[in-house]
């Protein structure tokens, strides 16, 4: 599924970085924190819980979450009260996270190369790359649609091979809030995370 390949390069790449008070590019961001993640797979002193609990730490801290939420909610977002909003954005980061581990638990070598970064309008930019399966001979291409906060640019979605995972997320979700509108989506978030949490 071309979605697998998209949070395993997500986990690989999206990591944190030490706050700078001068602005680092969308990406050297990427290409530096490479290494940090790999660092967390291959580090055999650590166990699995452990590498999850950091791997999800530095996660969470380079995607804005909010904005990927904004963004999947599309119109739902502003009819969502404040309450809705931050449980949406919770349920949502638990979902993603959880979902997509057992992903990162497959890297088999894959590398990636860094192809061209482009900025798209004032405070957006896109980091072209493209994840390589040397065992296989499997090439695939890997975007990451970043936006600057002050200093700090954040990821607020990731493309693979043109499908991107805002879009996805929003399509699945708009069906089931235009039937049961946003409190029923919600409820089958919790449902997710529940099924989600059971199954490891």
């Amino acid at each position: 599924m071309k979605l697998n390949f998209l949070f395993i390069s997500l986990l690989l790449c999206l990591t944190s970085v030490s706050l700078q008070a001068e602005e680092e590019s969308p990406g050297k961001i990427v290409k530096q924190t490479v290494d940090q993640v790999l660092s967390v797979l291959k580090d055999e002193s650590l166990d699995e819980e452990k590498k999850k609990e950091t791997v999800f730490k530095l996660v969470k801290e380079r995607i804005n979450f909010k904005e990927m939420s904004r963004r999947i909610l599309a119109t739902n977002w502003n009819v969502a009260d404040e309450k809705q909003r931050k449980e949406f954005m919770s349920l949502f980061e638990q979902i993603l996270l959880n979902t997509y581990w057992d992903r990162m638990q497959n890297y088999a070598g894959e590398r990636v190369e860094y192809i061209t970064v482009s900025r798209d309008t004032e405070g957006y930019a896109t980091v072209d790359t493209v994840i390589v399966k040397d065992k296989n001979n499997i090439q695939i291409p890997i975007s990451y649609r970043m936006k600057r906060f002050i200093n700090i640019w954040f990821a607020y979605d990731f493309t693979v091979e043109n499908l991107s995972l805002v879009q996805s997320y929003r399509n699945e979700y708009r069906a089931i809030a235009k039937n049961h509108g946003v409190d029923g989506l919600l409820e089958q978030m919790k449902r997710d995370v529940v099924s989600i949490s059971t199954s490891h």
